[in-house]
């Protein structure tokens, strides 16, 4: 039998998947330093090409990982992974999920240095507040996928995420919150020059923690006719 039916398989997914997570990870702080940061100069400009760098990475740990898994043969597989092997078309789609933020980061900072908007402090503020936001949620989702990950290399382990995904639940809401408030402010200041930059902004922070959701959504829908994962609060 191949060395993929042995805990040599179960070891490459885990460790591409932390790969994986920790670049996107780093795309996300990338992009809170460049919000902090921001100036219409070279230093944005340079935090953006990391960004890009780091984007085009997480392409292609995400094409690898999404390789593995589909290339891997039932008999490869083994007893140890049959958890893998019963929700691979899932798993993939995980990873594809996944791949959503660095895009959504690569398209706020991209269009920061495009559009170069003028910092209006109270805008910058709601959006410093947003990026907050989404760091705790990716951290929050980074535990919640490596964990899931753990457990689904696992013939016998159990375990929750479900405290993982209502943090990041939380930060989408809270985001849809400060995007309203940054466009009330924007329209009701008729002094604002194109609020619609700043509309398009709050909305393009918003749909980062967005796609931050979608993956604890397909996590949920992964886990919830397995008893080896509880991903959402327990009804009582």
């Amino acid at each position: 039998m191949s060395s993929k039916g042995t805990p040599e398989f179960s070891r490459r997914v885990v460790e591409q998947t932390d790969a994986y997570l920790e670049t996107i990870s780093e795309c996300v702080d990338l992009l809170a330093e460049l919000v902090e940061e921001y100036t219409a100069g070279d230093a944005a400009r340079q935090l953006v090409e990391e960004i890009r760098a780091r984007e085009s990475e997480c392409d292609g740990r995400s094409r690898r990982i999404s390789a593995l898994v589909t290339n891997t043969t039932v008999r490869e597989f083994g007893i140890r992974n049959s958890r893998m092997h019963l929700n691979a078309e899932q798993v993939v789609r995980l990873y594809q999920l996944l791949d959503e933020i660095p895009n959504a980061a690569e398209e706020i900072a991209e269009a920061l240095v495009t559009v170069t908007p003028a910092r209006r402090r109270s805008c910058f503020r709601r959006y410093r507040e947003m990026v907050s936001r989404v760091t705790e949620a990716m951290g929050a989702l980074h535990d919640a996928v490596r964990e899931f990950v753990r457990l689904l290399t696992s013939s016998t382990e159990t375990g929750s995420i479900a405290e993982h995904v209502a943090t990041v639940r939380a930060a989408e809401s809270d985001c849809d919150d400060v995007r309203n408030a940054v466009v009330a402010d924007v329209f009701a200041d008729e002094t604002v020059d194109q609020p619609m930059v700043y509309r398009e902004f709050a909305c393009l922070f918003d749909r980062l923690v967005d796609a931050m959701e979608d993956v604890t959504d397909q996590l949920v829908l992964l886990s919830s006719s397995e008893q080896w994962i509880t991903a959402e609060p327990q009804q009582q």
